[in-house]
């Protein structure tokens, strides 16, 4: 039998930390239990896009022009429009139009997918272009973390166009030099790669562990590995014994072929972001719910086969090629913000609902690390990374577009928690420390059923003198995400603010050589056996920043300063009040 397992590819060490969230749109996702949760052979696949660094001397927005000209299909020769051939975004990133030679950016892409809890990612390489820059830059910065101990999601590369000629190079590039071999997604003791057997060399054939390519307009191979299925719902692939073995999961599928023809042209046989139940749902805002993954993956949950392949994260852009007479202008992987499958955070739309939505289905699938509650005088380690200070400065998708992001100013190495009784401690530790400005680890917590934080640990007021060991607590204010009145408002995110606050006490602050220490009551975040006599344990989420800046909206979570955990989702903290 060659299914992977989830523990085959873990590693020895496993650094990574529950999290828990609720996400813009009200949605929590699923709470890690007491106890372990994890299955064995369950394992979740990525497609990773490479070639972002191909970009052109213009940049071209397709939701744009045909948001402001629902006739732009038909007028091949409006400049707006890039010549056939040329990339066209279907949206903006939220890291805005950046190039994959932009380390920063792959920082971030890993540290987030390697919370969702990812095991491995297939490079998309299936046109017989393998972008070794992007691939060693990478797996460059998967191995560092797996050096650091972390679980990183392994690599694969998927081949289709010239297989075996890709395979070679792939092989003669990376696998026979034996480079950052802590990266390799393995099975059965060999590498993996998707390929075309009948055209590969003897010497690939031994080394590797051969899956077949399945394109989506093909019948069904034994041994395929689907990056997409238009079949609904999807297909379960077996492997060479006729087990089974994979499923594919998409956010949106072009059965059609061409994504733009129903951005363009009307046509209603491709199925976008919003469809589900056998149509594409035409409400407002349907678009930015993932009605057509969740869909997908339901259909993934109820078949539980041994291996989930994603699609995708950063894909973004699409050709112009040339259309008939009566659909001119051709897009077919991507069109517009309907019509396209990045689950990678975009710039307003969806924001980071689809990131959300894939922490919680491979949680549904494979199971979590259990939380159990820390005693009084207990210690929880949550670990960090050692690069939080590396700053953003490079160019974009055009040489007119550059990037400096310089809020980053420490690396926050780890962070101890415990309490008593009476107080919540939090021990920081950090490659240095800066002075008290912009946001000084602040720790931001939410001790409720709501979105977003509630508090904020060692706030200063933006523009107040400090005097040494002040640090105050302050409340966020938010609207309630679940009243009635919210639910029509979900692109707006109110509830994602995190700038209006009143000061509510005061939490102690001991500064070291490289350690930060907060103590703060916990009756003034009303948690401890005073305030909850029953006895039952208390839940926390919480998150450590330093910027430069102050965080005044979750997204900034994702692209200010050194945050841990990253992003919109807090580590999971339990607490009961009996001694160890």
């Amino acid at each position: 039998m060659n299914n992977p397992s989830v523990s085959e590819n873990r590693g020895s060490a496993y650094k990574n930390m529950p999290v828990g969230a609720v996400d813009a749109l009200g949605r929590r996702i699923p709470e890690p239990g007491i106890s372990s949760t994890e299955r064995e052979n369950s394992t979740v696949g990525l497609f990773y896009f490479l070639w972002l660094c191909c970009g052109n001397k213009h940049l071209y927005n397709i939701s744009e022009i045909t948001d402001a000209d629902p006739e732009a299909g038909y007028k091949t020769d409006d400049p707006k429009w890039g010549g056939i051939g040329d990339m066209h975004y279907w949206g903006e990133p939220f890291y805005g139009y950046y190039s994959m030679d932009d380390e920063w950016v792959i920082r971030r892409h890993m540290k987030l997918i390697m919370q969702a809890e990812i095991d491995f990612l297939f490079f998309d390489t299936t046109n017989a272009v393998i972008y070794e820059p992007v691939c060693h830059r990478v797996m460059k910065v998967l191995q560092e973390y797996a050096r650091q101990g972390f679980k990183i999601p392994k690599v694969m590369f998927y081949t289709n166009t010239l297989s075996g000629r890709t395979v070679q190079r792939i092989y003669e590039e990376f696998y026979k030099p034996g480079l950052y071999r802590e990266t390799w997604f393995e099975v059965g003791g060999k590498p993996v790669i998707i390929a075309i057997p009948g055209e590969c060399s003897d010497e690939v054939k031994e080394f590797f562990n051969i899956k077949l390519s399945q394109w989506p307009n093909e019948p069904t191979k034994q041994g395929g590995w689907p990056w997409m299925d238009f079949e609904k719902p999807q297909r379960v692939f077996e492997n060479l014994d006729g087990e089974p073995e994979s499923i594919n999961v998409s956010v949106a599928q072009h059965p059609q072929i061409r994504f733009g023809d129903s951005v363009m042209y009307g046509e209603t046989t491709n199925c976008g972001r919003a469809w589900h139940d056998g149509d594409n749902d035409k409400g407002e805002n349907a678009w930015i719910k993932g009605l057509n993954l969740a869909e997908q993956f339901e259909r993934a949950l109820e078949t539980h086969p041994p291996v989930v392949l994603v699609t995708g994260w950063n894909e973004w852009i699409a050709g112009r090629w040339q259309g008939p007479p009566e659909r001119p202008i051709m897009f077919v992987d991507c069109a517009n913000y309907e019509f396209s499958r990045d689950i990678e955070m975009m710039r307003d739309g969806y924001f980071d609902n689809y990131f959300m939505q894939l922490i919680s289905y491979v949680r549904q699938y494979k199971g979590t690390r259990g939380v159990a509650p820390a005693a009084c005088g207990e210690k929880t380690v949550y670990e960090g990374f050692t690069d939080g200070a590396f700053r953003r400065s490079c160019l974009g998708w055009t040489d007119e577009i550059r990037f400096e992001n310089a809020t980053m100013r420490t690396s926050i190495k780890r962070v101890t928690v415990s309490h008593t009784e009476k107080d919540l401690k939090f021990e920081i530790e950090a490659s240095e420390i800066p002075e008290r400005s912009g946001a000084f680890f602040n720790i931001f917590v939410s001790v409720g059923e709501r979105a977003g934080y509630d508090f904020i640990l060692n706030y200063v007021p933006e523009g107040a003198a400090v005097k040494d060991g002040e640090a105050l607590v302050a409340r966020i204010v938010r609207p309630d995400p679940y009243s009635v009145e919210m639910r029509d408002v979900p692109v707006e995110r109110p509830c994602d603010r995190l700038d209006n606050v009143f000061v509510i006490g005061e939490n102690a602050l001991e500064i070291g050589e490289n350690t930060v220490t907060v103590t703060v009551p916990l009756t003034v975040l009303g948690l401890g056996p005073d305030v909850n006599p029953e006895g039952k344990a208390d839940e926390i989420w919480f998150k450590v920043a330093d910027s430069t800046e102050p965080y005044k909206v979750i997204d900034d979570f994702y692209d200010k300063g050194d945050v841990l955990p990253m992003g919109r989702a807090g580590f999971v903290y339990r607490m009961d009040y009996k001694q160890p």
